[in-house]
């Protein structure tokens, strides 16, 4: 479970490096943020030269989607820290369902599994890092409940 955490928590800082950047590029240019929002004529009055204004418009639009999709994900780590701070995780034990094979056959392979539960007969979606998963292979993992991040602890 350490390597899972390790490899979520580099995701995380990849993420928060990017809202950063998304963040500081609309506080530079809060003009072409209010252009945005203003009618094309006021646009094209405020802004001269070769810069149109569709150009403009996605231009901003682009940083502000990644900003709200960066910090959608950067809140659900935000709301597995305590559990990992704790080492609480959840577990769960039962059946793969489908099967992941794509890359190579090394435990450091990011992999998404599905697992049916026994006692509920939910299935959990979990991205762990291990090597082939086959489907109907039975598993014991632990995982984080917002993100996913698991590690499988027991096969067979």
């Amino acid at each position: 479970m350490e390597y899972a955490v390790f490899r979520l928590a580099m995701r995380s800082l990849v993420f928060l490096v990017a809202f950063a950047l998304c963040v500081s590029h609309l506080v530079r240019k809060r003009d072409f943020i209010d252009a945005v929002f203003r009618s094309p004529d006021e646009v094209r009055k405020s802004f001269s030269g070769r810069n149109d204004v569709l150009f403009l418009r996605v231009l901003n639009i682009v940083p502000m989607v990644v900003a709200v999709a960066t910090a959608g994900f950067l809140v659900t780590v935000l709301l597995d820290v305590p559990r990992i701070i704790d080492g609480d995780y959840l577990s769960i034990e039962g059946v793969a369902v489908g099967r992941a094979h794509g890359g190579a056959d090394v435990p450091s392979e990011r992999r998404g599994v599905s697992v049916r539960d026994d006692e509920t007969g939910e299935v959990v979606d979990l991205t762990v890092f291990s090597g082939y998963v086959d489907d109907g292979e039975r598993l014991v993992a632990e995982y984080l409940p917002h993100t996913g991040y698991g590690a499988i602890v027991e096969r067979g």
